[in-house]
This record gives C-alpha cells, sequence and structure tokens, in this order.
C-alpha cells in the first residue's frame, strides 16, 4: 500500500474537495429539467396496468418526465389485438397495435398535460379523453 502524501492527509484539503464536490453536485442539479423555483418535482411513479415490454423507450421517458411534473401514472392501454382494439373503439390503422401508444392517467391533475406532450419531441399523436386520459403515440404529429 502506497502512503498518501501530506497534502491530501491534511484535512483543510479534504474540506476544501468536499466543498468542491458538493458545489459541483448541487449546481448540476440545478440544471436538470424541472429544477427550477416554485416547480413541482414528484419522484417518478408510473404503474403499468398492461404490457410494458413493448413500448419504445422514447414514450417510457416522455411517461417518467410526465410522472416527475405532475405525479403518479398509471398506463391503460399498451398493445392491443386487432379484436381488442375494435371492441375499444380504436381506429383499424391504430398505433396500439404496433405497441407504439400508451394511453395513461395522471392521478393528481395539476396544470395543461396536454400543452405539456406537445412541448414533447418524441410524442407525435398526442390527445385528451374526455374521461380524463391522455394518449400519445410515436407516429406523425397530430391531434384529434
Amino acid at each position: 500500500m502506497t502512503a498518501l502524501p501530506a497534502a491530501v492527509k491534511a484535512p483543510r484539503f479534504r474540506t476544501a474537495i468536499t466543498i468542491a464536490c458538493a458545489a459541483a453536485i448541487l449546481s448540476s442539479c440545478a440544471m436538470l429539467p424541472g429544477f427550477r423555483e416554485g416547480q413541482r418535482n414528484y419522484a417518478t411513479s408510473v404503474t403499468w396496468n398492461d404490457t410494458s415490454w413493448c413500448v419504445p423507450w422514447r414514450l417510457k421517458r416522455v411517461l417518467g418526465r410526465v410522472s416527475r411534473q405532475y405525479g403518479p401514472v398509471t398506463v391503460h392501454s399498451t398493445h392491443r389485438w386487432p379484436m381488442e382494439n375494435k371492441l375499444k373503439g380504436g381506429k383499424p390503422k391504430s398505433y396500439h397495435l404496433r405497441c407504439r401508444a400508451v394511453d395513461f392517467s395522471v392521478s393528481t391533475y395539476d396544470g395543461d398535460i396536454t400543452g405539456y406532450l406537445k412541448s414533447q419531441g418524441e410524442v407525435g399523436g398526442f390527445s385528451r379523453y374526455p374521461q380524463g386520459f391522455y394518449h400519445i403515440d410515436t407516429g406523425p404529429r397530430r391531434t384529434w
């Protein structure tokens, strides 16, 4: 084992390193999305009531950001089989048939979630249904 240089053993040197490290960590936190004064930041909570393995990562990241911004997210629909899609009133060329769409709800509504979804570059189609559910998919940019 090699001995540490005298400068490293000095308490003043270790204190300066500790302060520098803490400052670097805190300043990097301030650059994180959503880390602004007065903005809510929830712990990420996404509950999947449907399959998640086939959902594209870009939609999963959006769900995580929605959860951090607005509270716990519950995913209700991802992949649908053709008959299931028909029974649920889905379009014949629905992105749910290819597992490229997600229907979800947010337990604590606070703000303009549709506007937030519109600002997310990974989202193609987005909508809010009258029942309170939201839809996002990876198709071209559109709403209905």
